[in-house]
């Protein structure tokens, strides 16, 4: 495990600890293609991909069949929808991600969970142009003086925070929600994150939690039953 991560070793999270006990994970950390864990049906969509897209879908989808498995279900067809967004088995709710070669995926019982948000981005700087287009003045500042302190890459971990925040909230709502439409603020002591919707919403505000490992920044966020 790398020994600089812009933070100290008390702020390192693993995935399980992102979620509560209602909420099963899996993550892979590995170049190789397994094929085995799809369904026909999960086959069917891959038809004409690239390699990338096809280890991005197979992973991933490897993941969600694991995590079920450590839910107590049986494993299911994760399908897609009209905008690629995974379409779980009745009665889950679930997140699906990926990025240089990592995967991960977080499923739970849709009676217990209403909702489920999980991002994975690389440890790296996020670009200043996709900082100022995606942050408010507030989040812009935050970054600002966070950066190389506390968190070494603080704009890559709001990046990261707000797509947690879309899936989980277009899960629910099947609208769309932009960056800015978010306004998202960090509790760097308890690694924890909260989310305020500006946009008319039965859903108004979330909580989330984050971790950094193995050069892997994860949000998550998990919205309970109420």
């Amino acid at each position: 495990m790398p020994t600089n991560l812009g933070y100290d070793s008390q702020h390192q999270k693993t995935l399980s600890a992102l979620f509560s006990a209602a909420t099963a994970t899996h993550e892979i950390r590995d170049t190789s293609l397994d094929d085995s864990y799809l369904w026909p049906e999960e086959e069917k969509i891959l038809k004409s991909v690239s390699q990338k897209r096809r280890w991005d879908f197979v992973t991933g989808r490897k993941c969600a069949h694991v995590a079920m498995v450590t839910l107590g279900v049986d494993p299911a067809p994760v399908l897609i929808g009209d905008k690629n967004e995974p379409v779980w088995p009745d009665g889950l709710v679930g997140s699906i991600t990926h990025t240089n070669n990592y995967a991960a995926a977080a499923i739970a019982h849709k009676s217990k969970i209403l909702s489920l948000g999980i991002d994975a981005e690389p440890n790296e700087p996020l670009p200043h142009k996709v900082l100022s287009r995606i942050s408010d003045t507030e989040e812009f500042n935050w970054v600002q003086i966070t950066k190389g302190k506390e968190i070494a890459h603080p704009g890559k971990l709001l990046f990261s925070a707000k797509e947690a925040t879309y899936k989980a909230w277009n899960s629910v709502t099947k609208e769309w929600l932009g960056f800015r439409d978010a306004h998202v603020a960090f509790h760097l002591e308890d690694q924890t994150f909260t989310v305020s919707i500006k946009k008319a919403s039965s859903i108004k505000t979330l909580s989330g939690t984050f971790g950094i490992a193995q050069d892997i920044i994860l949000t998550a966020i998990e919205i309970p039953v109420s």
